[in-house]
């Protein structure tokens, strides 16, 4: 998801992944499938088999990780602001935990376009001295819609270069 917005003397874009699901949606799912898995082997337990419990658990223990981790990915973000002398860009979650600052004269975009046509194109930021890459948690849409956005900011694309 690509925002924006204007204020007096600098805009903002922000750049979000896309999320399915809420945090609230995701424990209720998770506490579905590791709840349904940890009765199965509950079952199987009381009927005598109870070698699968200690497996059950160490299922329902990865699930419940690999989830929590596949949500907690969803709520990164990146938030360039324009000024006038300077382009700000901070990384973070709920908030900024990374900032490079580039100087706005000397700063272009770098494009890398994808072997596959489904493929999102790459994105780079740089000032000669820096580079970095904006938006990789993006999809093809969106990535096309912050690069019309990038553009309208006034930054040029300088580089073209081919997936390798």
């Amino acid at each position: 998801m690509v925002l924006s917005s204007q204020q007096a003397s600098s805009s903002t874009l922000t750049l979000l992944p896309n999320r399915s699901a809420t945090w609230a949606e995701t424990r209720l799912s998770l506490l579905l499938i590791c709840g349904t898995m940890l009765a199965i082997g509950t079952f199987w337990a009381f009927i005598g088999a109870w070698m699968i419990l200690p497996f059950s658990g160490i299922e329902a223990a990865l699930v419940a990780f690999f989830l929590y981790r596949v949500c907690l990915a969803t709520y990164q973000r990146q938030v360039i602001t324009f000024s006038p002398g300077e382009i700000l860009v901070q990384v973070g979650r709920h908030f900024p935990k990374r900032s490079w600052h580039f100087n706005r004269e000397s700063c272009f975009l770098e494009l890398t376009h994808p072997r596959h046509p489904h493929a999102p194109l790459g994105i780079e930021i740089s000032d000669g001295k820096q580079t970095l890459e904006l938006g990789s948690f993006l999809n093809k849409q969106d990535k096309e819609t912050a690069l019309g956005k990038l553009k309208d900011a006034g930054l040029f694309i300088r580089t073209y270069k081919q997936a390798s």
